[in-house]
């Protein structure tokens, strides 16, 4: 018996999947702050941040930013890109975020929730029965609370690629958003 993905779908960052794939699979976009879209000592959006979230904009997709940060990290970070987010989001639980999410009117079937941690991402999408795509960290640099998780992390995912246990492949665009 073949054994189920850990997570529906995998990318090495969100700024290489192509924007329909985007489109054919959610309304919504719930996205993690810190190593998916920058790194977490970026503190304002980089301009490649900035080009994507525009370009999921115009597509038509509906975007907020969910992170385990501070609200004034959250603040600092998404103060210019008018999009809503979620500070202290407490991903292990899912609780907060299932109150978010009932407060804006979303329904879990009509997001993609994307992220680069299996011990925050992968634990409360999988509570709320949602899709994640896992994508790989864009910098080494982590928060001193992650650096902990991220060593067993990149021995799990390194088992469940091995097991082809990592979700579909995201299809790529044919040009990354460029930093």
């Amino acid at each position: 018996m073949r054994k189920l993905p850990k997570v529906a779908y995998h990318a090495s960052s969100i700024y290489d999947i192509d924007i329909r794939f985007f489109q054919q699979h959610a309304k919504y976009l719930i996205i993690d702050l810190d190593n998916t879209l920058d790194p977490a000592d970026v503190k304002h959006p980089s301009s490649r941040a900035v080009r994507l979230l525009k370009e999921l904009h115009n597509a038509g997709l509906l975007v907020h930013i969910l992170s385990n940060n501070t609200k004034e990290r959250c603040r600092e970070y998404c103060q210019d890109l008018d999009v809503p987010y979620l500070p202290n989001a407490f991903k292990y639980s899912a609780f907060f975020i299932r109150r978010y999410l009932k407060e804006q009117g979303i329904a879990v079937r009509d997001c993609l929730f994307v992220g680069d941690q299996i011990f925050t991402d992968r634990i409360y999408v999988r509570k709320l029965k949602g899709r994640l795509i896992l994508t790989e960290p864009l910098s080494e640099k982590d928060n001193w609370v992650t650096k902990v998780p991220r060593f067993f992390d990149r021995r799990i995912r390194r088992k469940w690629r091995e097991k082809g246990l990592l979700g579909e492949q995201c299809p790529r665009r044919e040009k990354e958003v460029e930093a």
